[in-house]
This record gives structure tokens, sequence and C-alpha cells, in this order.
């Protein structure tokens, strides 16, 4: 083990988040190479089975009375969903009573998914990384992933180098004075896809001209779902869900699904919001292309991702599921439609041109939508300069007859 001179007691202090029955080892040695940082030290035991060792800051016994299970027979991945909730209870708590200033978790596949879905529950913003030998997306959160490029057994020459730079990035990001930002006046989510791009950016800037922080999301499933939780945390003032993409794919299968909880959390806490069916014309398929659509309009967006179009029966399912969700909103919510195209594909003369689909869409709203949600057809293009602008006019006139926040 390699001496050190402890850290000062004022130093910023990192959670070590690791199953210590099989990752103790290494654990230990990320908890001497922190030091060396100047950075406090908690272990934290997130092992399924077995007691604690002593040097655990955090015990199993500790997370139990938080919900964690052990492993027995068949019940080992419930015990790892448990003990990632309570884990994450923890470390949550700690963070913020501002006890923590970083989190880093190591591990395989077990200790490596049990500290992404912990870490799930810290606030955006709060330093947090995972070195393991299984990476899986964290589109929905800003978890830092690093791949161990070799399994955590062990402390050999290779893993040494990956651990002890680990341990400098997490000591880099939790040593950075924290400082609460100044809000915007109104700060917007808003949801853009390729294929609707050329007019969101008009809609973007103009609100940035009107003094909004726009922050926009890419809207493959995980960007709908990272929006919603945001909305839902009360980081936004108002939405313009300008590619509603998502819920088409939602519902017929494809691949940037944002699943069934899309266009809730804006409803559920009043904030204003603007709902445009971009990209409603699109599906998103994995490559081949499935034989179902096999005589639908198919678009190549990426040699690895083709699209299809909708057809005027999943246009209008679409439209309906958009209008019962927004009927359930408590604030001020306005539907604009562009019967001109819903996409760059969805225009005269483009491979996805269906006026009676996009008719579909429509009519689905309006038979669906309370009386009381304006709903405004006009007949641009999503991506003509005069539809964006009556786009970001409209989400700052529900900005400006919102109650204001308390």
């Amino acid at each position: 083990m390699i001496g050190t001179t402890a850290p000062a007691s004022d130093a910023p202090r990192v959670a070590v988040v690791a199953t210590l029955d099989t990752k103790g080892l290494e654990a230990r040695y990320l908890v001497e190479r922190l030091h060396l940082h100047g950075v406090q030290t908690v272990l934290v035991d997130t092992a399924l089975t077995g007691a604690s060792p002593r040097d655990a800051d955090v015990t199993r016994a500790m997370l139990a009375t938080l919900g964690a299970t052990d492993a027995a027979g068949d019940d080992r991945a419930s015990a790892m969903e448990t003990t990632a909730h309570a884990a994450g209870t923890w470390l949550a708590r700690e963070a913020s009573a501002e006890r923590l200033d970083g989190v880093i978790g190591i591990g395989g596949g077990t200790g490596g998914w049990i500290s992404q879905e912990a870490f799930a529950e810290l606030p955006f913003g709060f330093p947090k990384l995972v070195l393991t030998t299984v990476v899986k997306s964290s589109g929905e959160n800003d978890i830092t992933l690093m791949p161990s490029v070799v399994d955590v057994a062990g402390l050999n020459s290779l893993l040494c180098t990956v651990l002890d730079n680990a341990a400098a990035a997490i000591a880099g990001m939790a040593c950075v004075p924290r400082t609460r930002p100044v809000r915007a006046r109104r700060t917007i989510a808003m949801t853009m896809f390729g294929v609707t791009t050329t007019g969101g950016d008009i809609v973007r800037r103009t609100l940035e001209e009107a003094g909004c922080d726009v922050v926009v999301f890419h809207a493959t499933g995980a960007g709908g779902r990272t929006m919603e939780r945001l909305i839902a945390d009360g980081r936004f003032d108002g939405v313009v869900d300008w590619t509603t993409t998502e819920v088409t794919d939602h519902l017929v299968g494809g691949l940037c699904d944002a699943g069934p909880l899309r266009l809730e959390a804006a409803g559920v806490r009043g904030v204003p919001q603007l709902i445009v069916p971009g990209a409603v014309d699109v599906i998103n398929v994995p490559p081949p292309v499935p034989d179902r659509y096999a005589d639908r309009a198919i678009h190549w967006h990426l040699p690895t991702v083709p699209l299809v179009r909708t057809s005027r029966a999943e246009s209008a399912a679409v439209g309906s599921w958009i209008a019962e969700k927004l009927n359930r909103s408590t604030g001020p919510v306005a539907v604009l439609i562009p019967r001109g195209g819903f996409s760059s594909l969805d225009a005269v003369g483009g491979v996805f041109a269906d006026a009676d689909a996009d008719a579909a869409f429509d009519e689905a709203v309006r038979a669906t939508i309370h009386p009381s949600i304006s709903v405004t057809t006009t007949s641009d293009h999503i991506n003509d300069e005069a539809f964006a602008r009556l786009a970001a006019s409209t989400l700052l006139r529900l900005l400006d007859t919102a109650s204001p926040k308390e």
C-alpha cells in the first residue's frame, strides 16, 4: 500500500462505489490514488452477499436499511436493483446535504451496472464517473463512462494505468468550485431532429434574441426521456416540443422510442408548452428494413439508419395520442400544425410527401383535443421561416400569459 498524507478535513469528498467482495483490492487502490490528489473518500460497499469489510464506510447493512436485499437463489437481479436504489438514495442524500463532491464507481457487469443505476439518482452537473468493462449508453444523464479496457481483476500494469486516470478525472471534477449559474430570465426546453433542424434553428435563435436560454434535446428516445426528467425537476420555464417524432416510434415500435411518459412532465408541472408534429412522418427502423414496410417510402438518413414513412392510420394514432396527453395539462398549451410538411422529407416533391397522412394527423388532433387548447393549422412547411417565427412568438405569448412561478 502507498503511504499518503491524509487529505485536509475541508478537502473535496468523493464516494468510491464497488462490490468489495470481488473488487475490494481495486477499490482500495483507487482510494489511495484519490488521497494522493488531496481528496477525501467514502468507501461504499455494493456487494450482494456477505458482510462488508471493516474499512467500508457505507456497509451492506447500512444499505439494507434503505431497502437493499441479499442475492439468494434466483434473486440476484432483484438484489442488484434494490442495492442500486439504496446506494442511489444514500448518495443523493449526501450530495443534497453537500457532504459529497463527486462519485466514482468501478466494476464489471454487476458493479458497473449498479453504479450507473445508483448515480442516475444524482442531479445533473454533479460529478459522476463509472469505470467498467461493460459500458452502456448514459444518454439520459451526465454520467462519465470510462472503459476499463481490461477486466477489473487484479492490480496489473494496464488496469493501474486506467485506475490512475480515473482517479485523476474524478478528483479534477470534484475539485472544481461549484457555483450556481445565474438562471436566464426564461429557460426553454426544445426538441429537434436532423430533418427539422432548419426551422428549429430559427425558433431557437428567435427565442434567444428575446432573452431566453434555449436547451435543445436530440429527439432520439434518450433525448426525450432526459427532457421529460429535467422538466419534472423544474429546470424549465417553457417547452417548444418542435419534434415529437419519438411518439411515432413509441406507437409503432421504432428505434427512437422515448417511452409512455413522453409529453407528460410539462403538463403535470403546468409549464407552458407549444407542440409541433415535427418528424411524426418518420419511423426510425433498424436495417434491413422490415418486410412489413416493403411498400412504404423509405429514406436512408445515414448508412445505418433507414427511415420509413408513416401511414394514414399511424399518423392518426399519433395525433390522438398527443392530444390525449395534452388534455391532461394543467398549464398553457398550444398546437401548431404545418400542413406544408412535417419534416424536410415531407415536402412537395419529397420522398415522404403525403398530404393525406398529414391531414389524418390534423383531423385526429382536432377530434381529440379539449376545446380550451388552441390548435392552429397553417399552409407552411415546418422548416419555413414564417412558421418557425410563428412558433417562437406563440411560445412567448404562452409564457407571458402563464401564472408567475412561485
